[in-house]
């Protein structure tokens, strides 16, 4: 069940030539297509206002090269993917959006993909105003984010953060490419007597759904012992030497906002290893 449409976010930093290294990479191992998205700067569309007082042809002028700018920016950032697609002789394509284009509903609705990839920093290939989390609960395209620099290859050893939630069971889902691949997954309960989702016992039926579909799988129950959930999940990860954790994203309404619970936004912040992240 491999990934067939990947999307990476790039920009003109050494980071994002990392970042769609590793895109490219793994889009070859599942003979995959691999989307990598610009966001061109705001900045490059610069402002007339300076020029009005320097009468039409001046505007003319300033708007002429900020179009240049912007060419040279969408051009750099074209030959950077492409050079890096053609290394890994990969199908690709490049597209690019303004950044005022992310507050167009369609414009994210044409992101289609099985995940998007982007830098675990802001801006991370994003548009300065956009966020992971703004553009997941948009979507409800899986994201993962790469903590910078990460350049390890495929993921060995995956850590799934379970609380048989709906977000939890749409991550493991969204992950299983990634599932089956590793050589292993760890299931991680924290707490599994606090929540009364848990079935007789707790991590045993999706470790046995992941079993079926060809993953090796061991569930491991822990407490927190009043330490913080996230901290626990990155220590365990560490023990582990994973080098992915799934998580859902669990999100709640505050007014007109979605924002992520307390344990996404610890995870998103300290994370060292790529984190999927699914809603």
């Amino acid at each position: 069940m491999p990934f067939k449409s990947i999307a990476v976010f790039v920009d003109p930093t050494p980071a994002s030539e990392i970042r769609t290294t590793y895109a490219a990479a793994m889009a070859a191992r599942h003979e995959a297509h691999l989307i990598g998205i610009f966001a061109v700067p705001s900045s490059c569309a610069g402002s007339t206002a300076e020029s009005f007082v320097q009468g039409r042809q001046a505007v003319r002028q300033v708007i002429a090269s900020h179009r240049s700018k912007e060419a040279a920016a969408i051009d750099a950032a074209k030959q950077s993917f492409s050079a890096i697609c053609a290394r890994e002789d990969i199908r690709s394509e490049f597209r690019f959006l303004h950044e005022d284009d992310f507050n167009d509903g369609a414009a994210l609705n044409s992101l289609h993909a099985d995940l998007v990839i982007v830098g675990g920093l802001r801006p991370g290939g994003l548009p300065r105003d956009r966020s992971a989390e703004s553009l997941l609960l948009a979507t409800g395209v899986p994201f993962l984010l790469l903590p910078e620099p990460w350049t390890a290859g495929a993921a060995e050893h995956v850590m799934v953060a379970w609380n048989a939630s709906r977000e939890a069971r749409r991550a493991i889902t969204d992950a299983l490419p990634f599932l089956i691949g590793a050589r292993s997954v760890t299931i991680l309960v924290v707490d599994p007597q606090k929540n009364p989702r848990h079935g007789e016992e707790p991590g045993a039926d999706v470790a046995q759904y992941l079993i079926r579909h060809g993953a090796r799988v061991v569930v491991e129950q822990v407490q927190s012992h009043g330490e913080p959930i996230a901290k626990i999940i990155l220590a365990h990860a560490q023990h582990h030497h994973s080098d992915l954790i799934v998580v859902g994203a669990y999100s709640h309404a505050r007014t007109t906002e979605m924002i992520f619970g307390g344990v996404t936004r610890s995870l998103l912040r300290d994370a060292t290893v790529p984190l999927l992240i699914a809603h």
